[in-house]
């Protein structure tokens, strides 16, 4: 594979860090942030308010446990709960005469013999979500019917030599697993050392689905396996709590992205539910709120989410479930909703939606997401958000319908994670309090200036029309750990369809946060809508970003221009790789212009086109047609011919789980190299 000038750079390594200097460099420069909107967790870091807090709420009960019957009945006879109950229930008989998934010393050292990931956490994470579904089923139905079962997942999970899941648990491994000590014995030693688990995103996860299973079935616990309910406890004490207040520094205490969040509330959820003690709650409170205070910190104010959708829905869902946590068990109001960052970060998906489930899937986001509904739905009711509602109520009965469709055991961690203890109670009894009809729109014109995205349609109802996402961004890992090789990349979708693609996440393995990383062809400029010059791709590292960035929009029709020399050229000086973006609303039509400017000749240019599994016709003009369900994308080339269009077999479990077996990717050479300008203009028939 052809490289950039000066090869891929790889991130600065963990052990660099100082921890003094805990704070993240801003993306693109933006506008002075306003004091109220900074200090989020401030006013909630005393003592005395905790302490005050924790005694006026001491009968602190977030949801009813499973001798609240009315409480559950409620909940069960709720007409707009009526397809998720359907749903748990469903799978929640299914896992009756099942096994549970065996979890092998083998199988955790598969990660470091080979750098598959997938095989170990499969059996993990659904372990999880199977425990969640019988809790809540037994919940609705208190008849002991799957008691039986809980007690053998809760059995099993209990005797895992390690929560943490093989890729965060070793050193070096991970750009997450910061500060940890190699093996003293063997460097690659495929299993855990002893006493040395990192306290990662899914030991957090862990701690907090058995405190809350504990806190659900208390009364029937108690009642039949004492033992089992206070071998629980000590056992999320020994595991989370005890190495959250130990000497050991963790990656995620540096606020850098979604990790915060996701530990931070689990740890504290899992705290309110097991430790008495008031002033050791208020100590774990107060440590945790110092790493969600830098986390805050790095939201932009557009409330941009360079991590992409996916990682938005997790950092976004976690931050209000943190919220609501503090405010709530130690009575301290955050006036969240007077935040304007606040409001910014839980909006911010809402233009990135494509239709359905379907999200602008750039970096190592995933074109098709299941929602944090509960939290998310929190999040609506604490900025006022009815269109965030909106959006989460129709994902409610999607999911739902899906689930009672299949049942049976689903496949992949984002099937799982998002369906864990902690988020069927709050989908059970968060949603109903902001289930709403209200159409959503989408503005015609978005621009995210944090991320330099670019949104355009032609019609403001998601799903309706056509419309482009662009970005010009940076390629360096330190902005963006998620990043991939894609300045000036655009996609296209048609009436809610994908047409012209960005392939997103790939299933994580060991190498994808190494430094092999922007070697894979999905995250390399090879695998983007982006041109190769000269046989060069764009490169990884500082400063491979794009220049002279400039949006405008009049209302008739939006541009995004830039110059990505920088992510060709390591000292790019004056040459330039423009590429203007322009999208006409109301005729509907995308022009791409790319002009090169080198000083030398141009000897080569390709550009790729990557395109979901579609019919593609080349007409005797030159121009492209690609079918979409009812209407047909058409593409003419300018200085452009068709060289070639290949099918593109795909292989990845992810990329598989979205796109199916193939895309195709058309290939555009030059008609002619003498006049460096290349243009492509899209329409609707």
């Amino acid at each position: 594979m052809p490289k950039a000038e000066n090869g891929s750079a790889a991130a600065k390594t963990a052990e660099t860090q100082d921890i003094s200097k805990m704070t993240s460099r801003p993306l693109y420069g933006h506008r002075p942030v306003p004091e109220r909107e900074i200090e989020m967790f401030k006013d909630a870091m005393k003592i005395e308010r905790l302490l005050d807090g924790l005694q006026k709420n001491k009968d602190w009960k977030p949801f009813p446990g499973i001798e609240v019957r009315d409480r559950w009945a409620d909940v069960a006879e709720d007409p707009a709960l009526k397809m998720p109950v359907a749903a748990i229930i469903a799978v929640a008989d299914r896992l009756l005469d099942e096994e549970i998934d065996p979890l092998t010393g083998t199988m955790y050292m598969n990660f470091m013999t080979n750098g598959d990931r997938t095989f170990y956490e499969e059996s993990y994470f659904r372990r999880r979500y199977e425990l969640s579904h019988l809790v809540i089923a037994e919940c609705l139905t208190a008849r002991g019917k799957y008691l039986p079962k809980i007690i053998d997942y809760l059995w099993e999970i209990l005797g895992e030599v390690s929560w943490c899941v093989p890729a965060h648990n070793f050193a070096g491994q991970h750009d997450m697993v910061m500060f940890k000590r190699a093996n003293p014995w063997k460097e690659d030693d495929p299993l855990p050392v002893p006493g040395d688990d990192y306290l990662d995103l899914f030991a957090c996860e862990t701690a907090a689905t058995l405190a809350e299973t504990c806190y659900l079935l208390r009364h029937t616990l108690l009642e039949t396996v004492p033992s089992l309910y206070h071998r629980i406890h000590s056992e999320i004490d020994r595991r989370a709590l005890q190495l959250l207040e130990g000497p050991k520094l963790y990656g995620w205490y540096l606020g850098r992205n979604n990790w915060t969040a996701w530990c931070s509330h689990n740890l504290l959820l899992a705290a309110c539910y097991t430790v008495e003690d008031e002033q050791r709650l208020v100590s774990l409170a107060l440590k945790l709120m110092v790493p969600m205070q830098r986390f805050f910190d790095t939201i932009e104010p557009s409330g941009a989410c360079i991590e992409g959708p996916g990682y938005w829905v997790v950092s976004a869902g976690r931050l209000a479930g943190f919220v609501s946590l503090v405010e709530e068990r130690f009575g301290v109001s955050l006036n969240a909703a007077d935040n304007e960052k606040f409001r910014n970060f839980g909006q911010h998906i809402l233009p990135l939606n494509i239709g359905g489930n379907l999200f602008v899937n750039f970096a190592d986001g995933g074109l098709m997401l299941d929602l944090d509904q509960g939290l998310l739905s929190r999040y609506a009711g604490l900025i006022g958000s009815e269109q965030l509602a909106s959006l989460v109520s129709e994902d409610i009965d999607r999911l739902a319908a899906r689930k009672l469709a299949n049942p049976g055991r689903a496949r992949g961690r984002n099937d799982y994670a998002r369906q864990f203890l902690v988020h069927l109670t709050r989908l059970l009894f968060w949603t109903p309090e902001n289930r709403n009809a209200v159409p959503r729109t989408c503005d015609k014109s978005v621009w995210l200036a944090d991320m330099q995205m670019m949104i355009a349609r032609s019609d403001e109802r998601p799903g309706t029309g056509l419309m482009l996402s662009a970005i010009a961004g940076s390629n360096d890992p330190e902005v963006n750990h998620h990043s991939h090789n894609d300045v000036g990349h655009f996609s296209v979708y048609l009436d809610g369809k994908p047409m012209i693609i960005d392939l997103g996440q790939g299933a994580y393995s060991r190498a994808t946060f190494t430094e092999t990383r922007y070697d894979m062809w999905h995250i390399s400029s090879k695998g983007h809508n982006v041109p190769s010059v000269n046989e060069l791709l764009q490169y990884a590292g500082a400063g491979a970003a794009a220049r002279d960035v400039d949006y405008r929009h009049d209302g008739a029709s939006s541009v995004l221009s830039l110059d990505a020399g920088p992510a060709y050229f390591s000292e790019p000086g004056s040459r330039r790789i423009q590429r203007r973006i322009t999208f006409s609303h109301a005729a509907a039509e995308i022009r791409v212009d790319d002009e090169i400017t080198l000083g030398e000749p141009l000897r080569r240019f390709m550009l790729p086109l990557h395109v979901s599994d579609r019919k593609i016709t080349v007409q005797e003009d030159g121009s492209c047609r690609i079918a979409g369900e009812n209407r047909t994308l058409v593409i003419t080339p300018e200085n452009l011919r068709v060289a070639d269009v290949e099918a593109v077999e795909i292989t990845d479990p992810r990329h598989l789980d979205v796109w199916g077996g193939r895309i195709f990717r058309i290939c555009l050479a030059p008609a002619d190299l003498a006049t460096p300008r290349f243009g492509l203009t899209m329409h609707v028939e």
